[in-house]
């Protein structure tokens, strides 16, 4: 498991748990299937059981853990339909924010956020592998987020933690990874007052097809299982 965080000042037992979780969780330091053992992560985070317990049933119910009954807490699997779902929802969820963007707010496509797509790709050989995912979740964020709808932003991210292990492993290919051009065609529409047209745009960008969520699931399962054993 992954060494114990330092706590931020005024941050409870509850929050410490839920963040070293929740990102053992999400980079799958615990494998897929893996139970959980409250009384183990308790000890190491130096806390009782109760805080960790209740990070857990935050966890679970955001589907970055899961239960089963009389068995306790254990990692998601890694499944290429769940991985299909998801990003058929995100996909929805961005487009539909890209066509309520009220028109005083596309001033920031074309400046600020086209500055950051064309940054992107232009550090694509040379950006970090964590890094590159993290900028363009930034990107995709702060698009949705000028169409002024918090839970909209609020439910993204919550995919974004459950599809992020898979989006390193498809940023991590060449091929896909310079897809990330496409985010140019996205600002190009905006900013030529094309809502419906960038709506189209992006959903075409974030499709994933069944071929590509079974290889990142395989890739990943791979990755996992040789880290476990280095």
């Amino acid at each position: 498991m992954s060494s114990t965080i330092p706590a931020a000042p005024g941050t409870t037992n509850v929050e410490r748990a839920y963040e070293f979780l929740r990102r053992m969780a999400i980079e799958f330091d615990i494998k897929p299937g893996e139970r959980l053992n409250e009384g183990d992560i308790a000890r190491q985070l130096a806390m009782s059981r109760a805080p960790v317990r209740e990070a857990m049933n935050r966890l679970m119910s955001e589907g970055l853990l899961t239960v089963v009954p009389n068995q306790g807490f254990s990692c998601r699997r890694l499944s290429a339909s769940e991985i299909l779902a998801l990003y058929e929802v995100r996909a929805d969820l961005e487009a539909a924010a890209l066509v309520r963007i009220p028109p005083e707010a596309l001033p920031a496509v074309t400046g600020d956020l086209a500055a950051l797509s064309q940054s992107i790709l232009d550090e694509f050989d040379t950006t970090p592998l964590e890094t590159l995912v993290d900028r363009d979740e930034e990107f995709h964020l702060r698009l949705a987020a000028l169409a002024g709808n918090e839970a909209r932003v609020g439910i993204l991210k919550h995919i974004n933690a459950r599809i992020r292990f898979v989006r390193r492993i498809n940023l991590g290919n060449p091929a896909r990874g310079r897809s990330l051009d496409e985010h140019l065609h996205v600002v190009a529409a905006l900013r030529a007052g094309n809502q419906v047209e960038a709506a189209a745009l992006m959903r075409r960008h974030l499709t994933l097809s069944a071929a590509e969520a079974a290889a990142a699931v395989s890739q990943g399962l791979a990755r996992i299982y040789a880290t476990a054993v280095t």
